[in-house]
C-alpha cells in the first residue's frame, strides 16, 4: 500500500494564503544565489505535515535554502524556506512549510502571486572563504543559523533543484477553495558548489514545522543561477491521489 500524507489543508483554512486568481506572471531572477541544505529527519515527525494527496519521501528529510535575488520585480530581497521532502505520484516535490522574505513587500507579493507561507523578517546571506552562511530572524529572534563549509566546485548538472507545492486558497471554477500549487522554476547554472551542511540553530515551531527534529546532514550546495517564478500550470486536489486531483490551468511555458 502507498503511504499518503495525513495533513487535512481543507481543516484550517484561515491559515492559508489567498490568491486572487491563478493568473499571475512570471518573475525573472537573474543571477540568484541559492544555498540549500538536505537534511534527514524522522518520519514520525513528519506524517503530519503532508497533505493526504502527497507521498513522503523515503527516507524523510526537509530542505532549507537561504537565497539572494539581487533582481526582481520588487527590488533586491533574500528569502528562506523550509521545505518537505515527498513525491507527488511519482514526481519528487518539495512541499513549502514556511518561509521569511527580507522585504515586507517581497512577501506580500509572494503570498499573493504563488500562495507561499511567507512572513517579513531578517535574512542574511554571507559567503565567506571557508563557507557560505544564512541566518533568518523574526521579531528580534534568530529562527535558523545554517552554513555550507567548505563548498568544493562541482558541475551544475550535478545538482537537482525540484519543483515546489504550496497550499493555498484560490479561484477556480467560480469557487475561492484549497488547492496544492505546483511552482517549477527554472535553473541556468553559472556557478555551482557542494558542501558539508551545518545547522547552529532551527526554530521547528518558527517553520510551521512544531515537532520536526533535523538528523543527519545528507547534502549541501550553493549556486549562482538564473531562475524565475513561473507562472501556476498545475493544481492539485488536497485530498485526492494526484494522479486522480491534478489539473493542468496552463498547456505550457512559452508565453513567459
Amino acid at each position: 500500500m502507498p503511504l499518503y500524507g495525513t495533513l487535512d489543508i481543507t481543516q484550517d483554512l484561515k491559515r492559508l494564503p489567498t490568491l486572487p486568481n491563478l493568473d499571475t506572471e512570471a518573475w525573472a531572477l537573474p543571477k540568484a544565489e541559492m544555498l540549500q541544505l538536505l537534511m534527514e529527519v524522522p518520519r514520525t515527525t513528519t506524517e503530519r505535515l503532508l497533505p493526504k494527496a502527497m507521498h513522503p519521501a523515503l527516507p524523510s528529510y526537509v530542505g532549507l535554502a537561504v537565497t539572494k535575488y539581487s533582481d526582481s520585480p520588487v527590488g533586491s530581497f533574500n528569502l528562506a524556506m523550509l521545505r518537505l521532502g515527498s513525491r507527488a505520484g511519482a514526481h519528487p516535490r518539495g512541499f513549502l512549510l514556511g518561509a521569511v522574505a527580507s522585504t515586507e513587500a517581497a512577501a506580500r507579493e509572494l503570498r499573493a502571486r504563488w500562495g507561499f507561507p511567507v512572513e517579513s523578517g531578517e535574512v542574511k546571506f554571507l559567503r565567506r572563504h571557508d563557507r557560505v552562511m544564512g541566518t533568518v530572524q523574526k521579531n528580534g529572534r534568530t529562527i535558523l543559523d545554517c552554513a555550507l563549509v567548505d563548498p568544493q566546485p562541482v558541475s551544475g548538472t550535478d545538482v537537482q533543484y525540484i519543483n515546489w507545492v504550496t497550499a493555498a486558497n484560490a479561484p477556480l471554477d467560480g469557487t475561492t477553495q484549497p488547492m496544492l500549487i505546483q511552482v517549477d522554476p527554472k535553473y541556468t547554472f553559472y556557478k555551482a558548489e557542494r558542501g558539508k551542511p551545518q545547522v547552529g540553530t532551527f526554530d521547528a515551531a518558527a517553520w510551521n514545522a512544531d515537532g520536526v527534529i533535523l538528523a543527519d546532514p545528507i547534502v549541501g550546495t550553493c549556486c549562482t543561477v538564473d531562475t524565475d517564478l513561473p507562472r501556476i500550470r498545475f493544481v492539485m486536489d488536497p485530498l485526492k491521489p494526484v494522479f486522480q486531483g491534478t489539473r493542468r490551468i496552463r498547456e505550457s511555458r512559452v508565453d513567459e
